[in-house]
């Protein structure tokens, strides 16, 4: 199965490991537009307490994060380190991931996705089987389905 997760936020990083969780063959592809998945280019980002985070993840879905990181209260550099540390993990687990590139199009009828980035991968057309947006004001809903969802049929 090849699933694209369209951001790197949080609930984007939590889907890879849940997909990688139930099939562990699945081909994870994450897109960020961020040139580096923790820090991101944009205003938008969350505050966590990173104590009640990692109580509430698997200790598989993350690496170590840096002791001096306030684990008490809300922090959006708790969620930046957060956000890496699962990142680095999800790689760890064989996801790949393609930094500073940006969707151009999205076709649903076809799960089809074409982007144009600063990597190996410059641009191109990809297709997948399942095809999860989290970008934007999506970043931070959470995984019940109430953001959009493709899935080829």
């Amino acid at each position: 199965m090849r699933v694209a997760i369209l951001g790197s936020s949080i609930s984007a990083l939590e889907y890879g490991h849940k997909i990688l969780d139930k099939t562990s063959s699945a081909q994870v592809t994450v897109y960020t537009e961020d040139a580096e998945v923790g820090f991101p280019e944009t205003s938008f980002s969350e505050e966590v307490v990173l104590s009640d985070a990692l109580h509430s993840i698997p200790d598989n879905w993350y690496t170590s994060i840096p002791t001096g990181i306030d684990r008490n209260s809300p922090s959006r550099t708790a969620a930046f380190w957060l956000c890496k540390a699962m990142a680095i993990q999800l790689t760890c687990r064989g996801a790949r991931f393609l930094l500073r590139t940006r969707i151009l199009e999205i076709d649903e009828d076809r799960c089809e996705i074409s982007f144009r980035g600063g990597g190996l991968v410059g641009s191109g057309v990809d297709s997948y089987d399942v095809l999860s947006d989290f970008r934007g004001a999506r970043a931070m809903k959470p995984l019940d389905g109430s953001f959009r969802r493709t899935n080829r049929e």
